[in-house]
C-alpha cells in the first residue's frame, strides 16, 4: 500500500482497512468507578486488644450499631427520655407522686438502652487506644459521659438515697440528639469554626456599647431621678411615674404638681446613664431592640425632643443594623 512520506494511507484513513479485510480499531469502553460501598466508620483489625474482625461477637455488634432500625429505636429512646424529664413533677420535702415513681422506674430501662448502645459501639469499633475508637469521636464521649452520670446515680442511690447533685446532670440526655441527628452536628461545628470570627465581632460590640455609653454618661447623667409629686400630699401622682423637667425643654408636671426628687428611676432604677455599668447595660437594651423607644421617651420626658433622637437612631443603625447583622454574615459564610 502506498505510504506518503513514511506514513501508511491506511493510517490516514482508517476505512481503508475494512476493504482490505483490516480490523477496524477498537474503543476501550471508558469504565466508571464503582462507588465504595464501605462503611465509614474505622474499623481497626483488632479492639480491645483481643477481638479480631473476624471475631463472632464483634461483627454481631458491628452488624447491630451499624443497622439502621438501631439508630432509630435510640433516637426514639431519646425523645421518650426528654418526655420523661419534662414530665417529672419536682416535690418539696422529699415528697413524691405516682408520676414521679412511675419516671424513676422508666430511668432504669433508659439508662440500660444507652449502656447496651454504647457496650456494643465499644466492642465494635474499640474504645480509646486506636484511630476510630469509640472514644476518638467527641460526641461519642458525651454520649459516654451521660452513661456514666446515668450509672452512678443509680448505684449511689440504693446505697445513699440522696443523689440530687447527680439527678441534676440529666439535663445533658436532650445533648444526645447531637450524636443521633447529623444536622445538629453540622450546625454546632459550624458555630465551633466560627467561634473565632464571632470574637472579633463581640469586641466590635463591646466598643460599639462602651463609645455610646460615655456620651451618654456625657449627655444624661443623673437626668432621670424626677417624678410628678402632688403638691398637697407630697406623693407621686401616678401609679406610673414618668421623668419629668422642672424647667426647659421637656415634659413639665400638671397644676398643682410638682418636678421633684428623689425617685429611683424607669425600670426600678435601671434605665439611666448614672454609671458606666447601667450606661452599658442601657446601651445594650436599645441595641437589642427591647424597648429602646422607651428609653427614648425617657430621655425626650427630661431633655426635650430636638436633638436626643441622634443618639438612639445613630445607636440603632450602627449597633443593631449594622454590627448584630455582621454575626449573621459570619455564621453563613
Amino acid at each position: 500500500m502506498a505510504t506518503n512520506g513514511g506514513i501508511s494511507t491506511s493510517a490516514k484513513v482508517p476505512w481503508l482497512n475494512m476493504e482490505h479485510g483490516g480490523a477496524s480499531p477498537q474503543r476501550t469502553p471508558s469504565r466508571r468507578p464503582k462507588k465504595s460501598t464501605a462503611v465509614s466508620s474505622v474499623r481497626p483489625r483488632r479492639a480491645l486488644l483481643c477481638l479480631e474482625l473476624h471475631h463472632p461477637l464483634r461483627h454481631y455488634a458491628i452488624n447491630i450499631v451499624e443497622w439502621k432500625p438501631f439508630d432509630i429505636l435510640i433516637l426514639i429512646t431519646i425523645f421518650a427520655n426528654c418526655a420523661a424529664l419534662a414530665a417529672y413533677q419536682p416535690l418539696p420535702r422529699e415528697d413524691s407522686s405516682t408520676i414521679n415513681d412511675n419516671l424513676e422506674m422508666a430511668e432504669y430501662f433508659f439508662v440500660t438502652i444507652f449502656t447496651i448502645e454504647s457496650f456494643l459501639k465499644i466492642i465494635a469499633y474499640g474504645f480509646l487506644f486506636h484511630p476510630g475508637a469509640y472514644l476518638r469521636n467527641p460526641w461519642n464521649i458525651l454520649d459516654f459521659v451521660i452513661v456514666i452520670i446515668g450509672l452512678m446515680t443509680i448505684a449511689l442511690g440504693s446505697t445513699w438515697g440522696n443523689v440530687k447533685a447527680l439527678r441534676a446532670f440529666r439535663v445533658l440526655r436532650p445533648l444526645r440528639l447531637v450524636s443521633g441527628v447529623p444536622s445538629l452536628q453540622v450546625v454546632l461545628n459550624s458555630i465551633l469554626k466560627a467561634m473565632l470570627p464571632l470574637f472579633h465581632i463581640a469586641l466590635l460590640v463591646v466598643f460599639v456599647v462602651i463609645i455610646y455609653a460615655i456620651i451618654g454618661l456625657e449627655l444624661f447623667l443623673g437626668k432621670m431621678h424626677q417624678t410628678c409629686y402632688n403638691n398637697s400630699t407630697m406623693t407621686m401622682s401616678s401609679d406610673e411615674p414618668v421623668p419629668c423637667s422642672p424647667s426647659g425643654p421637656g415634659y413639665h408636671c400638671n397644676i398643682g404638681e410638682v418636678c421633684q426628687g428623689p425617685w429611683d428611676g424607669p425600670n426600678s432604677g435601671i434605665t439611666n446613664f448614672d454609671n458606666i455599668g447601667l450606661a452599658c447595660l442601657t446601651v445594650f437594651q436599645c441595641i437589642t431592640l427591647e424597648g429602646w423607644t422607651d428609653v427614648m421617651y425617657s430621655i425626650n420626658n427630661v431633655s426635650g425632643s430636638a436633638w436626643p433622637w441622634i443618639y438612639f437612631v445613630t445607636l440603632i443603625i450602627w449597633g443593631s443594623f449594622f454590627v448584630l447583622n455582621l454575626i449573621l454574615g459570619v455564621l453563613s459564610g
